[in-house]
């Protein structure tokens, strides 16, 4: 029997589309993006599955280190999406290396230090094409008080995020993360300017690709 997790939707259970729900003449054209959306939405929570549900771990064929925990990840799926990791595992292999790399070793040089929960953002990124709300056990500080726009810890965590994705070459979603780290910059006081000058240098210097 067909896992229910895999079962493509029945006609019935598809969203309506407004020509349906409202009496307007969407057409074809509406109903045929309808179905393409829904297709891509299943397609991502399909993928994100790999990560979330242990069961796949079998199907793991690299880890990445990363604070002193191993993580699982597809080598084709990082390959596809990202340019660096194509080179990093096709030199890899060419060498004979063991698959596994070290965070340590992909950013020699952190602006601080790239968390765990920062690259399970990322990775979740890689796999779905969505950008998960941050950790806030790593991105807000104690104080009750804060507002947590430009806290140390909210800004060690967008320099970190922005500086692994720009790295790895995911431009869009270093693009992404400008608009939503925005705010940053316009929350900080004289103590936080480099921090934010750094985050700056680092997320802008890839223009995007056509």
């Amino acid at each position: 029997m067909v896992d229910s997790g895999y079962e493509f939707s029945s006609p019935s259970s598809f969203p309506s589309s407004s020509c349906v729900s409202n009496g307007s003449s969407g057409g074809p054209h509406e109903a045929k993006d309808n179905l393409e959306l829904l297709s891509l939405s299943k397609l991502s929570n399909g993928l994100e599955r790999l990560l979330v549900e242990t069961e796949f771990g079998l199907y793991f064929d690299w880890e990445i280190v990363v604070e002193g925990v191993r993580v699982g990840v597809n080598r084709c799926i990082l390959a596809a999406r990202s340019r660096f990791f194509h080179e990093k595992f096709k030199t890899a292999m060419a060498e004979g290396k063991p698959p596994k790399f070290l965070m340590t070793d992909l950013l020699p040089c952190p602006l601080g230090l790239v968390s765990f929960e920062a690259f399970e953002v990322l990775l979740n990124y890689l796999y779905t094409g969505k950008l998960k709300a941050s950790p806030p056990e790593v991105s807000t500080c104690v104080d009750e008080s804060c507002v947590h726009l430009a806290c140390r810890p909210a800004i060690n965590y967008a320099v970190g995020l922005l500086y692994a994705s720009s790295t790895f070459q995911m431009n869009e979603l270093v693009m992404l993360l400008q608009v939503t780290f925005s705010p940053l910059c316009y929350c900080i006081d004289c103590k936080r300017i480099s921090l934010c000058l750094e985050y700056k240098k680092h997320s802008m210097h890839i223009q995007p690709q056509v």
